[in-house]
């Protein structure tokens, strides 16, 4: 992967309606591997759970959110992170000033709480351990959003769904 075209493809992350998250894991030591998977508003009726006919009500003109075969599939790779989150999407609040992100489902924050945490309660600072400061990436996804603070780029990849094993 070429670590110079992560940027683009995070671009194309941020194209995406939505996102979920299809696996998160340590592959290796100090690596986290995310797989994310593009889902859209589908061309069809969102049916109620049969187990609870009493909110049919409310499914009525709605319309899932799902993945399918045209959907892209993503691999994100950090490698030696210095932390990361995963957090219940229900429960995330949108960045408030002073935080401060570029982008959409990929947020790249030059501020944030996070960040300045990580400062005050670890050994990383702007000299520490690398020659980059700390970043802050966000991953959005349907359900969970997973924050990591890294110093090192991500490399960023399309999977073609054969590749989409978990190890």
């Amino acid at each position: 992967m070429n670590k110079a075209n992560w940027k683009d493809i995070a671009q194309e992350l941020d194209q995406c309606s939505y996102l979920y998250l299809r696996w998160i894991g340590e592959p290796q030591e100090l690596q986290l591997r995310l797989v994310v998977e593009e889902a859209r508003i589908q061309d069809r009726p969102a049916l109620a759970p049969e187990h609870l006919p009493e909110l049919a009500s409310l499914y009525e003109g709605a319309k899932p959110i799902a993945s399918d075969q045209g959907c892209r599939l993503f691999e994100i790779i950090y490698s030696y992170p210095i932390s990361y989150t995963v957090l219940n999407e229900s429960y995330g609040k949108y960045p408030e000033p002073p935080e401060v992100f570029t982008g959409r489902l990929f947020r790249q924050f030059s501020s944030s709480y996070l960040l300045e945490m990580t400062k005050k309660t670890t050994y990383v600072s702007d000299d520490h351990p690398g020659p980059l400061p700390p970043q802050h990436h966000s991953i959005v996804c349907l359900n969970h959003v997973i924050d990591v603070i890294t110093t090192r780029d991500p490399e960023i990849c399309l999977l073609r769904r054969e590749q989409i094993a978990v190890n």
